[in-house]
C-alpha cells in the first residue's frame, strides 16, 4: 500500500497510534494544532535539523529505520553539545512522494521512536507534506535542562585549554563508504553511520564540571573545532597520534584504501563531542566519560595538525559545508 492510498490524515492517524502515551509534563499531545508542555525551571535548549534525500541519506544503502533514527539523533547531539538535558521533546515534519510505500514510513517512524526511547526524548507531534522531489525529514527538539544547569557554547574557550574528544572518530565516514560499496550493515563502522549515538551524558558531565566550550562532530572534526576557534578568537594545535581511532576503523580504512587520519579529521557524522576545558577539569571529564585529549587551544588563528614527528599534516579536506 502506498501513501496516496491512505492520504495525509490516515497516515497521521497511523503515526499517532504508534506514538506511546506521554508523561504528565505534556499537557496536550499529538493530534492538536500544537503540543503543550509544562516547562521545568532550568534552561531550555531548542534545536532543529533536517535530513534530505541525496544529501544526507541514500535509500540504496540507508534503510528507512536509520533515516528516522539519525534524524532525531542529530538533533539530540546538538543538545548534548550544549550540555545535555534531563528530558526532551520532538516534533517531526516529513516530506514524501505519493508513491512511497506506507510500510516504509512506518519503519521510519519506528526509527525515530527507537532513538527517542533510547535517549529519553518524546515525540509529541509533527506534519506531513507531499514532496514532488526527494524525501526529507526535519525535526525540532526542545530540551529541558535541570535547574541551575550551565549551557555550553562555542565561544568560551581560552588559550591553554585542552581539546577533548569523546568516543572515536572516522567510523561513520568509513562506514558510509563501505555501505556504498555494498558492504554489510552489521559492520561496526556501518552501524556508526546508520545509528549514531548522541552523547547526552557526556555533554551533561562537561556542563556540570564547567567545561569552557563544546560542539558536536557533524561536519568533520576540523570543521567543527574551527567553529570553536572562530567564536573564541583562538587557534588550535592537534596531534595525529592522539586522535581516538577504533580498531574497526583502522582495519576498514586499510581494506578501502583510505587514510584513517583524513577520515577522523574531516569525515563527519560521528556525532562525538569536542570539548575544551582547563587541564584540571579536562582530566576529570576524561575520567568520567572516557574522552581523550587530542590537542590544545592556542593564541592566534587556524588549526595546525602535527604528526608524531612534529611535522605538519595537511588533509585535503577539513569537512563538509552545505552550498559549496
Amino acid at each position: 500500500m502506498r501513501v496516496k492510498d491512505v492520504g495525509e490524515f490516515g497516515i497521521i492517524d497511523l503515526f499517532r497510534r504508534l506514538v506511546p502515551l506521554v508523561g504528565t509534563d505534556v499537557l496536550v499531545e499529538s493530534g492538536d494544532d500544537a503540543a503543550a508542555l509544562e516547562p521545568g525551571r532550568g534552561p531550555l535548549l531548542f534545536a532543529v535539523d533536517a535530513l534530505v534525500e541525496g544529501v544526507h541519506f541514500d535509500l540504496s544503502y540507508d534503510p528507512w529505520e536509520s533515516v528516522g533514527f539519525k534524524a532525531l539523533a542529530s538533533n539530540l547531539s546538538d543538545l548534548a553539545a550544549m550540555g545535555g538535558c534531563s528530558r526532551s521533546y520532538a516534533v517531526v515534519a516529513l516530506g514524501v512522494r505519493e508513491d512511497t510505500e506506507l510500510e516504509d514510513l512506518k519503519v521510519l517512524q519506528e526509527g525515530v521512536l527507537r532513538c527517542g526511547n533510547e535517549n529519553g526524548c518524546v515525540l509529541v507531534g509533527g506534519d506531513l507534506v507531499t514532496s514532488p522531489g526527494g524525501h526529507f525529514v526535519a525535526l525540532a527538539v526542545l530540551g529541558m535542562m535541570d535547574e541551575g544547569a550551565h549551557p555550553l557554547t562555542r565561544r568560551g574557550s581560552r588559550a591553554g585549554d585542552l581539546i577533548l574528544v569523546t568516543g572515536t572518530l572516522g567510523d561513520a565516514y568509513l562506514g558510509r563508504l563501505y555501505l556504498k560499496k555494498g558492504g554489510d550493515r552489521d559492520n561496526p563502522c556501518a552501524r556508526r553511520h546508520l545509528f549514531p549515538q548522541p552523547r547526552l551524558r557526556e555533554g551533561a558531565v562537561a556542563s556540570e564540571l564547567r567545561a569552557s566550550a563544546a560542539i558536536d562532530v557533524s561536519d568533520g572534526f576540523l570543521r567543527d573545532l574551527g567553529h570553536i576557534c572562530e567564536e573564541s578568537g583562538l587557534g588550535a594545535e592537534v596531534f595525529l597520534d592522539r586522535l581516538p581511532l577504533s580498531r574497526e576503523a583502522l582495519e576498514l580504512a586499510e581494506n578501502l584504501g583510505e587514510d584513517p587520519y583524513r577520515a577522523a579529521l574531516a569525515g563527519g557524522e560521528d556525532y562525538e563531542l569536542v570539548v575544551t576545558a582547563p587541564s584540571g577539569v579536562a582530566e576529570e571529564i576524561c575520567r568520567l566519560t572516557g574522552a581523550q585529549v587530542v590537542g590544545e587551544m592556542v593564541r592566534g588563528s587556524g588549526i595546525q595538525v602535527y604528526d608524531e614527528k612534529g611535522r605538519l599534516y595537511r588533509p585535503d579536506s577539513t569537512g563538509y559545508e552545505h552550498l559549496r
